[in-house]
C-alpha cells in the first residue's frame, strides 16, 4: 500500500503509557535468571521461571498497541516492532463512537471479523480524523461505500424494476372493461328479454261461465 509509507494525516498514542504487565515479566524473567546463575537463594526451577517470564513479555510486547495512524487509504496500529496491523478504509464498514462511560469508547468495525478497540488518549478528536479520512476515501471509491447504504439500495432497486412492468400494462385493461361493458348490455338485453317474454307469457283472465 503506496498511501501507508507516506506521512500519516493524524496519530495517537495508546492511552496507556506504560505497559505494566511487559515490565513484570521482564522482572519475573531477570529474577530466574539470577537465580539460575545463584546469584539469589531460588527454590524453584528457575529454567522455567525464565521460560515463563520471557514468554509472557513477548506475547505482552507483540499484543499491546503502542499508537495508532490515521492515513488517506487506511487505519494502522502499531504493536510493539515489528507488528503493525493495517485495516484498509475498503474492509472497514463503521467507525463507532460510544458514550462516556462505556470501556471501548471508540471501536472500528469491520466487514468481517470482530471489532477493532481504539485506545487513544484523545478519542473524540481521533474519532474526527478518522471518520473524515474513511468518508474521503469514499468519496473518491464509491464502490466501496457501507455495506448498509448497498442493501438499502437493493430492494429499492428492485421495487423500481417490479413497478415498471406494470406501468407498461397499464393500457391493456381497455379490452376487459369494454368486454365488461358488452356483459352488462347482454345481461340488460337478457333482462329485457326476459320481461318481454314474461309480459307475452301472461295468461288470459279466466271465463265466468253460467252454474246450471
Amino acid at each position: 500500500m503506496a498511501q501507508s509509507q507516506n506521512q500519516p494525516l493524524y496519530w495517537d498514542k495508546d492511552r496507556v503509557p506504560v505497559n505494566l504487565t511487559l515490565i513484570l515479566a521482564l522482572g519475573i524473567a531477570l529474577w530466574g535468571l539470577a537465580g539460575n546463575f545463584g546469584l539469589i537463594g531460588f527454590g524453584g526451577n528457575p529454567q522455567l521461571i525464565i521460560v515463563l517470564g520471557v514468554g509472557v513479555a513477548v506475547y505482552t510486547w507483540l499484543m499491546t498497541p503502542r499508537q495508532y495512524l490515521v492515513y488517506a487509504d487506511a487505519l494502522c496500529i502499531v504493536y510493539g516492532r515489528p507488528r503493525v496491523k493495517t485495516l484498509h478504509f475498503r474492509d472497514i464498514d463503521a467507525v463507532e463512537l460510544g458514550s462516556l462511560s462505556a470501556l471501548d469508547r471508540l471501536r472500528v468495525r469491520p466487514r468481517q471479523g470482530r471489532r477493532q478497540s481504539i485506545r487513544v488518549r484523545e478519542v473524540e478528536a481521533f474519532y474526527e480524523q478518522l471518520e473524515g479520512a474513511l468518508s474521503a476515501f469514499r468519496a473518491a471509491h464509491p464502490e466501496y461505500g457501507p455495506p448498509a447504504a448497498e442493501a438499502e439500495a437493493l430492494p429499492a432497486a428492485a421495487a423500481t424494476a417490479a413497478v415498471e412492468p406494470e406501468a407498461g400494462d397499464a393500457g391493456e385493461p381497455e379490452p376487459a372493461k369494454d368486454k365488461a361493458a358488452d356483459g352488462t348490455e347482454a345481461a340488460a338485453d337478457s333482462t329485457g328479454s326476459g320481461e318481454t317474454a314474461a309480459e307475452a307469457g301472461e295468461e288470459p283472465p279466466p271465463e265466468h261461465r253460467p252454474i246450471y
